[in-house]
């Protein structure tokens, strides 16, 4: 069972960095590389730990151990809520825990220590470190109120190692719980790739932020031009509402305005900072809230009106609601109700 489950998430787990991979361009560069980092850990991990490596028997690839993926992670977390655009060089410390705990792997390996007292005080310093790591990460997403989705993996991530930690302390052996370093760990890493998987299709920007567009190398459009090119498509979409067309594309938008597209791309990209489908959402999860209040649509359903309005996923529309207005549309029609 537990070969099944390591196979299908190095399945996803490869076809997800094909995907990024294919995107890359879209991301920030050091977003990009810190979540390249980490899933590629979390798959060497998951096929190739201690007693349950897929490919060789008897084998331990601690360097792909849970040291690297918390601190890929932590940091993949502090660099989603920062405006940095570039690896800080200080950053590189945080490793410094990684480090050590491999140092320690590789000197008991050489030398036998087993239970050496400085070994194991090594061992548990580390280990401290890298609970406070997931703490940090977990009081992050908790403060900021978003991507709180990844707490379904970092909570039992936590847990699952802080048992670890502690019966280390207890018994100078991490062999204690192997289910837990088996279905646990590869079970819980295996559920993150699908979720981030699934993320990356309904809400791209809730997984890794957008690439700064400064400015579209060899442009010809002029800022003047470009202005008016956005008070023009705003005005298009405020008067003739054309996002209520769920199968709208930006090809159409630009022919009906009579620009090229690349032109509006850039509108879009560098003057309103959004890409066109985001920016369709905006207009739709904000028509949707007029619908509520209007008596015509008070039969409706809630997928029925998002469906009026030009949705046509409900994850996407859920998803783009709650990062618009902080709050599900079921909750949201709750309030509106009561303040009637």
């Amino acid at each position: 069972m537990l070969e099944i489950i390591q196979i299908i998430a190095l399945i996803q787990g490869l076809f997800l960095l094909s995907i990024l991979l294919v995107k890359q361009e879209s991301y920030k560069r050091v977003n990009f590389i810190l979540l390249l980092g980490s899933i590629i850990a979390m798959l060497l991990n998951i096929v190739g730990d201690d007693d349950f490596n897929l490919f060789f028997s008897n084998a331990n690839w601690y360097f792909f151990q849970s040291p690297l993926i918390i601190t890929l992670f932590f940091l993949l977390i502090k660099y989603h809520h920062s405006k940095q655009d570039k690896f800080q060089n200080r950053d590189f410390l945080y490793f410094i825990p990684y480090v050590f705990f491999i140092t320690l792997q590789i000197i008991d390996d050489v030398n036998g220590l087993g239970k050496n007292i400085w070994l194991m005080i090594g061992e548990i310093l580390a280990g401290v470190t890298l609970l406070v790591y997931l703490g940090d990460t977990i009081y992050t997403i908790v403060k900021n109120k978003t991507e709180r989705w990844m707490l379904f993996f970092i909570v039992p991530y936590a847990f699952l190692n802080l048992i670890d930690e502690v019966s280390f302390i207890v018994t100078s052996s991490h062999d204690n719980f192997s289910f837990l370093e088996s279905y646990g760990i590869i079970g819980i890493s295996a559920v993150l790739l699908y979720m981030i998987l699934f993320k990356l299709v309904v809400s791209p920007t809730s997984v890794l932020p957008k690439a700064d567009i400064k400015a579209y190398k060899t442009s010809s459009l002029t800022k003047s031009k470009a202005e008016a090119y956005k008070g023009e498509f705003l005005k298009l979409m405020d008067k003739e509402k054309l996002y209520i067309n769920s199968n709208l594309t930006v090809n159409q938008v630009a022919q009906r305005m009579g620009i090229p597209r690349q032109y509006l791309s850039e509108v879009l990209n560098v003057y309103l900072k959004s890409n066109f489908q985001d920016y369709m959402n905006k207009y739709r999860a904000e028509e949707f809230v007029e619908c509520l209040k209007d008596e015509k649509f008070k039969n409706y359903s809630i997928m029925g009106i998002a469906n009026e309005v030009g949705f046509k996923s409900k994850s996407s529309f859920n998803t783009t609601f709650k990062r618009i207005y902080g709050v599900t549309p079921s909750e949201f029609k709750k309030t509106l109700a009561s303040a009637i």
